[in-house]
């Protein structure tokens, strides 16, 4: 008996501590995170988000995908987070060409890479990349996500953070909205 109370106890403690990959690339402490989420379906019905109550959101979908987009309106863009996921309808390889691609996508934009990993995201194959560079005359932070989501569709999780205010932990507000999303 007193055996199955310790491996309860580790369990939970386990449990208690755990998270996500994505999470654990980033010094993001859990309890910094937004209260009062609604939850937001894409138009088609293939992924919900948590969102803030108070944040502006706009559905978009066509042919080839299906979009959340969200940020706080309320706030100046250097104090805010921009978040935009989308189902997109179209097979993904997460392999050595894609992520030059990426890179090479990031130094035309003249954006300095941070930080790139394959992970596993909503227990699915994920690569993200993490930039950084001017935009127009703002510090501009990218966080792109890239999930399999199966042979034919992937999701594209892409955070934007303008300005050097609290870059961290806006940072870390949006992975702790990612680790939310619901695919269906």
């Amino acid at each position: 008996m007193r055996y199955f109370y310790i491996l309860f106890l580790t369990i939970i403690c386990y449990s208690c501590t755990s998270s996500s990959e994505l999470k654990k690339d980033f010094p993001c402490d859990s309890s910094n995170s937004f209260q009062s989420l609604k939850e937001v379906n894409d138009i088609r019905s293939l992924f919900t988000m948590s969102l803030p109550k108070t944040w502006k959101v706009n559905l978009y979908y066509d042919n080839s995908l299906s979009s959340i987009y969200a940020a706080d309106t309320t706030l100046n863009l250097t104090k805010t987070t921009l978040l935009d996921a989308s189902i997109i309808h179209s097979p993904i390889n997460l392999d050595k060409t894609f992520k030059e691609k990426i890179t090479n996508d990031n130094k035309r934009m003249e954006l300095e890479e941070l930080k790139t990993k394959n992970i596993q995201l909503f227990d699915k194959p994920t690569y993200y990349s993490l930039a950084k560079g001017k935009k127009g005359k703002f510090t501009y932070h990218i966080l792109n996500v890239f999930t399999k989501v199966n042979s034919d569709n992937f999701m594209h999780i892409k955070t934007e953070i303008y300005g050097d205010s609290l870059v961290n932990d806006r940072l870390c507000n949006a992975i702790n909205l990612i680790e939310k999303i619901q695919v269906k």
